[in-house]
């Protein structure tokens, strides 16, 4: 298949090294890749290479109704399917440079109509499939399936909870039992594999005030299905109705879960993302010894909370976690809008049915993020990045969602 750029003024951006190879060939992608990560470390505005990764919001429709998710918050949050004619346009625009797309993150990726024609899509563009899932649909036994396990790169299973009381108390439309049994079914199935071809396995976990106790007996689960990273994440608390299981004001006992976590894991060896523990303030020595670790580890209610310290000025030196979208990611929109990240709230930076994509990553917006994301005063949605400033106290005075 020979492909040519469907906007040929990318070629004015191109180093020779990207311009002598043939377009959209595995060395091609991997030239591509190297440029974004240069473009990347010199913090540069204006992106030479095209993205590397590729979200498809090719659906909005999930199964389930959480109670923490906008979906199930919002009653007017639209449920859509991506348009043909913006996918199309995607695989003309993008597929040629990119290495890996993800098929929605905003509803259950596997409700994606035309499934088949899109993981036939990828294997003749040379990419590889990520999917975050909540489980449920995981394991119908299919020809179906078996192309799926072959395309995907990596696979991140959201479950928050290690008990079935806590998770059906969350993940309202699933059966904790019944979604252990698809996990256990999914990593017989990869175990078997040939070890260069398994999908990576990840799994997601949200800390809140009912799943907080259970992180390490959750370590301990996915330590039993060979899970090469959990990635645990404070809840954002988008919406009024989520302040009350905010991990702001149980400052201590978080701290404690999750030096417990941090402790399971490591005697595991389960490679885990954990935001890091909070500041505390001084506490008069009566209520100090009656939320000792002792008494937190055999409490069945929660210990008297902490106020939170004072904020701090926001911090200007690089973060230890670093914004890995501005570059090499982008988000596609059912209807166009590219969308440059995961943050809620973060609006749209251009439509792909308005204009060619190559004009919108490199606009006056996506250039005054990429500028300023790392500075004391980060542009837009940049300034409670939940990725950058992991926790409320990390956001300094600008404050976080939480």
């Amino acid at each position: 298949m020979t492909l040519t750029p469907s906007d040929p003024r990318v070629l004015e951006t191109w180093p020779a090294e990207l311009a002598s190879l043939p377009f959209g060939s595995p060395e091609f992608k991997a030239a591509n890749e190297r440029l974004a990560l240069q473009d990347e470390a010199g913090l540069l505005p204006f992106a030479r290479a095209m993205p590397t990764w590729i979200n498809l919001t090719s659906t909005t429709v999930c199964n389930l109704k959480c109670f923490m998710c906008n979906q199930f918050l919002d009653p007017n949050s639209p449920k859509v399917i991506m348009e043909d004619e913006v996918y199309d346009k995607v695989v003309r625009e993008l597929y040629p440079y990119a290495k890996t797309m993800q098929l929605s993150a905003f509803g259950e990726p596997l409700m994606t109509p035309k499934m088949e024609q899109k993981l036939d899509d990828l294997e003749r563009y040379g990419m590889k499939l990520e999917m975050v899932s909540n489980a449920t649909l995981m394991m119908k036994e299919s020809r179906f399936r078996e192309k799926l396990v072959k395309q995907l790169e990596l696979i991140t299973f959201s479950m928050d909870g290690a008990t079935r009381e806590t998770y059906n108390s969350i993940r309202t439309g699933a059966e904790f039992n019944e979604v252990v049994d698809n996990i256990t079914r999914f990593t017989d199935l990869r175990w078997v594999m040939p070890k260069e071809q398994r999908p990576q396995l990840n799994f997601n976990f949200i800390l809140m005030k009912r799943t907080l106790k259970e992180a390490p007996k959750f370590v301990e689960m996915t330590a039993k299905w060979g899970a090469d990273l959990v990635v645990f994440n404070h809840l954002v608390s988008f919406h009024e109705s989520l302040k009350d299981e905010s991990l702001q004001y149980c400052r201590e006992e978080t701290n404690y879960w999750q030096d417990r976590t941090r402790e399971v894991a490591k005697a595991l060896g389960v490679n885990i993302k954990i935001p890091p523990n909070f500041t505390l303030v001084e506490e008069p020595a009566a209520v100090a010894a009656s939320t000792s670790p002792a008494v937190l580890a055999t409490a069945t209610t929660a210990p008297s909370t902490v106020a939170p310290a004072a904020p701090k000025g926001r911090p200007c030196t690089m973060p230890e976690y670093r914004c890995w979208f501005l570059w090499r990611r982008v988000y596609i929109a059912p209807y166009g809008d590219v969308i440059p990240c995961c943050v809620a709230g973060m609006p749209n930076f251009g439509n792909m049915l308005k204009e060619p994509f190559w004009d919108i990553w490199n606009n006056s917006t996506y250039q005054m993020h990429r500028k300023h994301v790392y500075t004391e005063k980060p542009y837009g949605k940049c300034r409670k990045c939940y990725l950058i400033y992991p926790n409320a106290e990390l956001a300094g005075d600008e404050g976080f969602e939480y």
